[in-house]
């Protein structure tokens, strides 16, 4: 460093100089003197600790020669000399802080240092001067650039794409322009499609300049990473490509790749992977090139190189046109060499910024998952047959295993690479022998960067992971999965996110994992799902998978009904019913076929809901019956399509358990614009439902639903009352006539459960008894397989008193029961039903024991009363039922 005295010195000559600058007037060539006696102090001032130089004064001594235009050659070298002290000061950082000012002025001046080329151009000292004036200038366009944001302007790209024109001929000239525009041209916001339209064709004709200066890196590589960044701003623009498609890229990439600069091939295969993307035609040679470096051994690029050419393959393979290609590469590809760029990325820290390898990287890792990804996907190749793939998986987890940690996945490459190896790992579950459990919990460690942006490499990231835990969830019974507070945190943000794909994979894992949430995580979780469901419900695909983790949710942790109810789920569901029911009657069938699949989402949403959320069954019983019926036309109009069926379904999980649900049943209107009765109607929701029970040439499914439906509703007088005015119960009785054996197996056990369920009712007993047969039927089902429900049902009928004169006058019933007890091959159960029925037509009815101990019956009892197969209960129940045939 500089001795305290000698530091005095400069520091006070530099004052006096910019003093003597700011407030005398001082001759051109005495300008051009001052100015490079402060540039040569400044540059000494380097070495000094706390150089101090009064800002304004300064800026006061500097600034009008960067607003006023040149007049005289003098003043344009005195022009370029302060621009080298600028460039200088910028460059080195000397009192950088004091240079501010630099880039507002310079902004203010670009039209003025632009428009004055042209009083500058009479003869070649005149024109030599003003290049190097402008190579100066652009050369500090470019450390302001780097040094202050607000520098990069919309109004400086377009000037500079205007002067690539007259710039073209000055290579020097050109490469600080091109230089400039690389930095430009990283703001999105300066790139649009009118820009491409407007500059795109003049840029890309120095293309032939570009090339033919093949010694010239820096110049490919600025003019390749300018149109990389055009191609990247305007990839997602619509109809982009006409503008792309209007020039010979193959014929000048294939060129191109030919350079002896590693880094210029490597921006060739990034733009080729862009035109890609929007299905620009590319050289096929390209393409086998980049093949090529996977498929030969010892054939691998450069790093960088590899990087590139793995993201063109990937980005070819999305598309289904290169399927055969694809196919005529898979089995040329050379895993050995995945595995080891993959084991040396494990073994290196790539944490380190100070450590660099040049064969393998976490974003040649990133890239080569991505495309291995694309190529299995679009071949559908079996993975089984991949000879490596058990060796190609291992190394994939020793290298999660490696980076997973919170300081690691911190560092954005390394946070891609995690995420394109999960969602690699995705698709070789089914094939590969390890605990993919184990490696979810893992994974925990990357929701904890959860105070971030939801950037690109974020949101891949966490789609990934989320698929991942998705597809592990599904082929796993996931006992050791811990769920932590900020994995709840990373998918309510992917919900609530405008990104659909990730909000689509946060809502599948939601859907699986309801079971182990914990009350607290269900509310919240809950909380959210609803408050997105009301704002997104338009949406198609949201609405979809928020209706089915709703549902998972209220099916597994019932409780958080309570949130739904605040939130006034319900009412809104059926306001979007209602609103559907309506617009089915006016649109054409197209529309309703739209409408279909929405009420289907609804209907299969409240069917989950109505199952474990018994307030939520009372909440809809008043509005939901009446609505459905207005709908009922619709559902029935195709019985083997799913709205009958899921309707039905709906409808068992409303009654269950809920009188005023199935009383409701009764009560409804088909009439539009006409609400719900208060009283029963002639022709109901219940009455249709019956109609419906009645057509045994349905579809088995609907039928075994339809009597779940009606046996559900028997907790209902309403309901019995309508049952027992139809025909239905001749019909479920015609049904179980063993003469007759088209029935299914899961129908009769149906008609049994609905008549056991029936004859738990006192109207049901005395009705049942009153149609046709219905002993007789019930009496020859005691010699099937159905001898247990047979006997339940008239034990039951036996319970009503009623009924006693029709069963003691029954010689059927008598003989029957006789014959079950002569031939002792019962269970406990049907001693007990026996017993029952015996006791309960023998109770205070001397008549009734006479008649059943002239039938002997009394004896078979007294031969029971030591019976093993029975417990204590039934053995009590048996005696008492002797003593009152005795008695």
């Amino acid at each position: 460093m500089i001795s305290g005295t000698f530091f005095d010195f400069i520091q006070l000559n530099t004052q006096v100089l910019l003093y003597d600058f700011t407030f005398y007037r001082i001759l051109c060539y005495q300008e051009l003197s001052f100015k490079i006696q402060t540039k040569l102090y400044l540059e000494i001032s380097v070495y000094i600790n706390q150089f101090e130089v009064d800002e304004e004064l300064l800026e006061n001594a500097l600034k009008k020669f960067l607003i006023l235009p040149p007049i005289f050659l003098t003043d344009l070298q005195t022009l370029i000399v302060v621009l080298k002290l600028l460039n200088f000061a910028l460059t080195k950082k000397v009192l950088i802080n004091k240079f501010n000012w630099v880039a507002e002025v310079l902004m203010k001046s670009e039209s003025m240092h632009h428009n004055m080329a042209d009083d500058f151009k009479n003869d070649d000292k005149s024109k030599q001067l003003c290049n190097q004036f402008f190579i100066e200038l652009y050369e500090v366009y470019w450390l302001c650039l780097k040094n202050y944001s607000h520098f990069s302007t919309l109004n400086l790209t377009k000037l500079l794409f205007d002067r690539l024109e007259s710039t073209k001929h000055e290579i020097v000239l050109l490469q600080v322009n091109m230089k400039c525009l690389t930095l430009l041209t990283e703001n999105t916001k300066h790139i649009d499609k009118d820009i491409v339209k407007m500059y795109l064709s003049q840029f890309i004709s120095l293309k032939t300049i570009v090339t033919n200066n093949s010694n010239d890196k820096s110049l490919q590589r600025s003019y390749l990473t300018v149109l990389n960044h055009i191609l990247h701003h305007t990839i997602l623009i619509p109809n982009i490509s006409e503008v792309w498609c209007m020039y010979d890229w193959e014929t000048w990439t294939w060129s191109m790749i030919h350079s002896t600069d590693s880094l210029v091939r490597a921006l060739v295969f990034q733009f080729s992977a862009g035109l890609a993307v929007i299905d620009i035609p590319v050289s096929h040679n390209l393409i086998h090139l980049a093949l090529n470096y996977f498929s030969e051994s010892n054939c691998l690029e450069n790093c960088i190189v590899a990087e590139q050419a793995t993201l063109f393959c990937s980005n070819l393979f999305c598309s289904p046109k290169f399927k055969s290609l694809c196919h005529q590469y898979i089995i040329k590809l050379d895993f050995d060499a995945f595995i080891q760029i993959i084991d040396l990325c494990s073994y290196y820290d790539y944490t380190k910024p100070e450590k660099k390898y040049f064969f393998t990287s976490p974003k040649l890792v990133s890239n080569i998952c991505c495309m291995l990804f694309n190529m299995f996907t679009l071949t559908e190749v079996n993975l089984y047959e991949l000879n490596q793939h058990n060796q190609f998986v291992q190394a994939l987890f020793l290298c999660l295993k490696k980076y997973l940690t919170p300081m690691s996945i911190e560092k954005p490459n390394i946070m891609e690479m995690c995420g394109r190896i999960c969602s690699i790992l995705t698709i070789f579950i089914p094939v590969s022998n390890y605990n993919f459990e184990n490696l979810l919990n893992s994974l925990n460690v990357v929701y904890e960067r959860i105070n971030i942006n939801l950037d690109h490499c974020t949101t891949m990231v966490w789609k990934s992971l989320f698929k991942l835990t998705t597809i592990v969830i599904q082929c796993t019974n996931y006992k050791t999965f811990v769920i932590t507070n900020n994995f709840i945190t990373a998918l309510l943000t992917s919900i609530t996110s405008k990104n659909n794909d990730l909000c689509i994979e946060a809502l599948n894992v939601v859907s699986l994992v309801t079971s182990k949430l914990s009350k607290k995580f269900a509310h919240r979780v809950c909380n959210i799902l609803i408050r997105t469901l009301l704002l997104e419900w338009n949406d198609k695909l949201k609405r979809k998978m928020l209706l089915i983790a709703l549902s998972n949710i209220f099916l597994e942790q019932p409780s958080t009904y309570e949130t739904a109810r605040q939130d006034n789920v319900l009412p809104f569901i059926i306001s979007k019913l209602k609103s559907m029911q309506l617009q089915v009657t006016k649109h054409s069938n197209q529309k309703s076929k739209v409408l279909q699949i929405e009420y289907l989402e609804v209907i299969r949403f409240c069917c989950n809901l109505f199952y474990g959320c018994h307030d939520a069954r009372e909440d809809a019983s008043t509005e939901l019956p009446d609505l459905i019926h207005k709908f009922w036309p619709i559902v029935v109009a195709n019985p083997k399509s799913d709205i009958l069926i899921c309707t039905l379904q709906m409808l068992v999980s409303l009654t269950s358990s809920c009188p005023s649900a199935c009383s409701a049943m009764t009560m409804t209107s088909s009439t539009l614009g006409v609400d719900a009765k208060t009283k029963c109607t002639s022709f109901s929701l219940f009455h249709e439902v019956i109609s419906l029970s009645t057509n045994f040439h349905l579809n088995d499914d609907i039928l075994n639903i339809t009597l779940q439906l009606i046996s559900n509703c028997c907790q209902a007088q309403e309901c019995r009352v309508t049952i027992t005015k139809s025909k239905l119960l001749s019909s479920i009785l015609l049904a179980l006539n063993l003469k007759d054996k088209k029935r299914p197996i899961k129908i009769e056990q149906q008609c049994l459960k609905f008549l056991l369920i029936l004859t738990s009712y006192n109207d049901g007993q005395i009705h049942l008894l009153k149609v046709d047969y219905a002993l007789d039927t019930l009496v020859d089902l005691l010699k099937s397989n159905y001898i247990n429900d047979s006997l339940a049902i008239l034990r039951n009928l036996c319970f009503n008193g009623q009924n006693r004169i029709v069963i003691l006058s029954s010689d059927v019933f008598l003989n029957g029961i006789k014959t079950l007890l002569e031939t002792g091959n019962l269970t406990n159960q049907n001693y007990k039903d026996i017993s029952l029925a015996i006791w309960a037509i023998a109770c205070n009815n001397q008549k009734a024991r006479l008649q059943l101990r002239h039938w002997g019956i009394d004896k078979y009892f007294e031969k029971s009363t030591d019976l093993s197969i029975c417990n204590d209960e039934t053995q009590n129940i048996i005696n008492c039922t002797y003593k009152i045939l005795k008695n």
